[in-house]
């Protein structure tokens, strides 16, 4: 439980994981953004706070993350954290979001 009382679901991924083609998109290197930003004019500070919960899941792929509690089973329609290829993922989407 979070400290307020409110459930954290925790789903384990790892059999998923296994069995996911692994997604070789780069992710960022800071050394090289900060020689991008180097001596820019104005600087944007952008918070990714639930940055995931924008990626939507396919509709055919979301029976993959199912997951069952004493509530009822359920599946992730949005990104959920854990999954072998949610970095790239988002940092694609981040890449495609700027350009």
């Amino acid at each position: 439980r979070k400290k307020n009382g409110e459930i954290r679901i925790c789903v384990d991924f790892r059999n998923l994981n296994q069995a996911s083609l692994k997604d070789n998109y780069p992710l960022l290197i800071m050394d090289q953004v900060l020689q991008v930003v180097t001596g820019s004019e104005m600087l944007s500070m952008l918070d990714g706070f639930s940055g995931y919960n924008q990626i939507e899941v396919s509709a055919e792929d979301q029976f993959k993350t199912a997951f069952t509690t004493p509530w009822g089973t359920f599946a992730y329609s949005r990104m959920p954290f854990g999954l072998t290829n949610s970095g790239a993922t988002f940092q694609w989407a981040m890449d495609f979001a700027f350009k």
